[in-house]
């Protein structure tokens, strides 16, 4: 297991280095057209440069606290949930990890995620209808699952790929609004060309959001039920909540497409194309894949 976590953990850095470089470089692109637009020559580029490097820092730093408060998560304490706190410590004891910040949700949707950039910075948040709905030896198995994706690093990853599109999304929006004010009349001659240049990217931006989040995601919900299975000690377990919470008809209101990939379990209960389009597995797949394995003592 340490020799896989380890190349995980690398594999994961070298990821999280292409995607800041691609996404980085879509905001400079956004911002060098937005520029030209406005005549600021090499300074708009080089201000779309500080946004791109601001972005990198804020999402570093700050992207735990925007998850948080966008989902208006209550800071739990032992006296409320005293064997919920107390399995979560001893998982975290018997394998050798960092207890993470204990937060809920009051939602009846079963679901939770965790978010935070390393161990000592983690925080795993449950919605209030796990908790009530779903065996605390099943909930075992959500932590585990959840704990694997803090020690693999991936909540880094898709924490901050989720806040930094956002940056590109808003750039590009911002890039469509100033043509429809300003028209075609504007001081720039090449602003017919630059305003469909921005129009396709604006386009598609969305489709390489959602490629980036597939890409992300898909294959770590895999290895997060692997080990999570693990850490918890018996992947039946994990395989027992997945079922329950994907025949959960609660949908997770506060859930939106940028922290999608941060749930346990898909919170959108949509369509054939929503679930092509998800940033997770089919379930009945992972259920079954956790059912293939066996316990661990």
């Amino acid at each position: 297991m340490e020799y896989s976590v380890a190349g995980t953990i690398r594999y994961n850095e070298l990821k999280l280095a292409v995607f800041i470089s691609i996404i980085s470089l879509l905001i400079m692109i956004l911002g060098w057209i937005i520029s030209d637009i406005y005549n600021l020559g090499m300074i708009g580029v080089f201000v779309s440069f500080l946004i791109a490097a601001g972005a990198n820092f804020f999402s570093y730093f700050f992207s735990k606290s925007i998850v948080l408060k966008s989902h208006h998560a209550i800071p739990m304490t032992p006296n409320e949930y005293p064997e919920y706190c107390k399995m979560v410590q001893d998982m975290c004891a018997r394998n050798n990890m960092i207890m993470p910040e204990l937060y809920y949700i009051n939602t009846p949707a079963l679901n939770a995620f965790a978010t935070g950039r390393s161990q000592k910075d983690a925080a795993v948040v449950v919605t209030s209808g796990l908790l009530r709905g779903v065996p605390l030896d099943e909930i075992s198995g959500v932590i585990g699952h959840e704990l694997s994706h803090i020690l693999h690093k991936d909540i880094l990853v898709t924490t901050f790929i989720a806040t930094m599109l956002g940056y590109v999304s808003i750039l590009a929006t911002s890039l469509r609004n100033i043509y429809m004010y300003r028209g075609s009349s504007g001081r720039n001659q090449n602003i017919g060309l630059m305003f469909l240049i921005g129009m396709v990217l604006s386009i598609a931006v969305p489709f390489v959001s959602m490629l980036i989040k597939m890409a992300v995601s898909r294959s770590r919900e895999y290895m997060a039920d692997a080990t999570g299975g693990q850490l918890c000690g018996n992947p039946q377990l994990l395989a027992k909540a997945l079922y329950r919470i994907s025949h959960d008809g609660n949908p997770m209101q506060m859930a939106n497409a940028a922290t999608e990939p941060l749930y346990i379990a898909n919170p959108f209960k949509g369509s054939f194309f929503a679930k092509l389009m998800s940033t997770h597995p089919d379930t009945n797949d992972r259920i079954r894949r956790l059912q293939n394995m066996r316990f661990y003592e």
